[in-house]
């Protein structure tokens, strides 16, 4: 037998926990001293003990443990459902290391305009037209700003695939372009293709078909560096724009010359904004 402490110990629980499972029935010691009112525990007792604070953490109330504990959950659906657990938890911490590096950006946005110098390095900017590009693509309705990334490196992964899946033969790097539609932007995840690709062949594959107007001006400079400071690296072109005295004139484009997911810190993005 084991002493409460011990089990506790053992559990990775506390003391005060098991006295609140003991009191609602989920857990009763194996036996307790009539005189001392102490409570014991026995090492059979400790496969109860994990699978309730496993559904706990699943999310589970402690009412809806006592219940799936009753019913005697198989560990093979308890196993699949902490697995399921697992990912949800795992993409969390994703999204939050994403918001964090985020706020990390700003933060040295703002540090930077003490000086007016942006950390960004970009290429000199040059004037220059935009050709006419047909391209396969997949897009998404972004309602905010900070989600183009978390919804455009999805579609790109999607569109390499479906690029792969249907034997389609690129012209060229992978481009992402936005365009605003009312208060929302559309981004799309894209690759350029010849003037032979036609509707049918790009359904076929899952994919949209769309054809870039041509652009007679435009401003393009290329981010050399992270994929983290691109938003840093439009909002430093947009100045610039502001500058030559010119206003924005048509949807953004983005070539992705070096694009590898696995060395984020140096990317080669070419930043094509239409002007007027």
């Amino acid at each position: 037998m084991l002493s409460i402490g011990d089990f506790a110990r053992l559990a990775g629980v506390s003391v005060r926990m098991l006295r609140h499972y003991d009191a609602l029935g989920l857990l009763r010691p194996a036996r307790v001293d009539p005189h001392s009112g102490y409570r014991s525990y026995t090492t059979g007792q400790l496969d109860r003990v994990n699978r309730l604070v496993a559904l706990k953490d699943l999310g589970f109330s402690l009412e809806d443990c006592g219940r799936l504990l009753g019913d005697d959950l198989p560990v093979e659906q308890l196993r699949g459902m902490l697995r399921l657990r697992r990912a949800e938890l795992a993409e969390q911490i994703e999204a939050d290391r994403a918001r964090l590096e985020q706020v990390e950006r700003r933060l040295r946005m703002i540090e930077k305009e003490r000086t007016m110098s942006p950390s960004v390095v970009l290429d000199p900017y040059t004037e220059q037209d935009l050709p006419a590009l047909r391209v396969v693509q997949r897009s998404s309705r972004v309602a905010d700003g900070q989600q183009v990334g978390e919804v455009v490196g999805p579609l790109f992964g999607q569109v390499d695939e479906a690029v792969r899946a249907g034997h389609l033969t690129p012209s060229g790097p992978s481009i992402g372009h936005y365009t605003m539609d009312g208060d929302s932007m559309v981004a799309a995840a894209a690759y350029p293709v010849g003037p032979e690709v036609g509707e049918a062949q790009a359904s076929a594959a899952g994919l949209e078909l769309a054809d870039l107007p041509a652009e007679p001006r435009a401003l393009v400079t290329t981010l050399r560096g992270p994929l983290s400071a691109i938003g840093e690296a439009w909002q430093t072109l947009s100045r610039e724009v502001e500058a030559r005295g010119l206003s924005f004139a048509g949807p953004c484009r983005e070539i992705y010359h070096e694009a590898q997911m696995d060395d984020p810190d140096h990317w080669v993005i070419e930043l094509q904004q239409p002007v007027a």
